[in-house]
């Protein structure tokens, strides 16, 4: 297995670790270079690691969450990743307090699989277009309370805000967002919202956006 890692000149004994992952068919150079993480940790001070998926039957890079077209692929994502992190902690004096991890559709929904599987190793998840997999939904049962941070768009074509109960799409079942927000909500026994709009900064593009914070 494979990984991209970046290390700040200037960083501290005990700095935060952050995986970023990437999607479908996609690679580690191109969420790297994408997401502008590296100047991110620059300023910021931490650690940023992109690991590399394996390839499916399909020849296409992948983390394994359980796609139906992948004819159950027995990728151990999780361990992998689990096991990465610990050696960039021992080998590199990072954080182990501060682990965290955001993705991309593909990369998102394995930033949910380790939200349910690996919460005593990442204390934080932000998907971006990530959904949770029913498989792996119905046996989430967190370690630890575990905070989410989902960007979503409500017409996004590919990881669909409102889910896919029937496999309409062939990925398999995943919920809808609210939903998922909804479980973690609720496992972190939250009771406080909050909403917002934010500053609609381009009222060409058709969009909005909208906050609702949970605590």
């Amino acid at each position: 297995r494979q990984y991209y890692l970046y290390i700040p000149d200037s960083i501290q004994p005990e700095a935060p670790l952050v995986f970023v992952f990437h999607g479908y068919t996609s690679s580690a150079s191109i969420i790297m270079n994408y997401s502008g993480f590296n100047d991110i940790a620059e300023e910021n001070g931490f650690a940023v690691c992109y690991p590399q998926g394996t390839t499916d039957q399909y020849d296409n890079a992948f983390f394994n969450v359980g796609y139906a077209f992948q004819n159950n692929p027995t990728v151990d994502d999780v361990g992998f990743i689990v096991a990465l992190a610990n050696y960039l902690q021992n080998t590199y004096q990072l954080s182990v307090e501060n682990t965290f991890a955001t993705g991309f559709s593909n990369g998102g929904d394995m930033c949910y699989m380790l939200a349910c599987q690996a919460s005593s190793t990442f204390r934080a998840v932000a998907p971006v277009a990530g959904l949770i997999m029913e498989d792996i939904y119905n046996s989430c049962s967190p370690e630890n309370a575990i905070p989410i941070f989902e960007t979503h768009g409500t017409a996004d074509n590919t990881s669909l805000y409102e889910g896919d109960p029937f496999n309409d799409d062939g990925w398999g079942v995943y919920l809808d967002i609210p939903s998922t927000i909804d479980f973690f909500v609720n496992q972190n026994n939250l009771t406080d919202l909050t909403f917002s709009e934010l500053p609609d900064l381009d009222p060409n593009d058709g969009s909005i956006i909208e906050s609702y914070t949970y605590s």
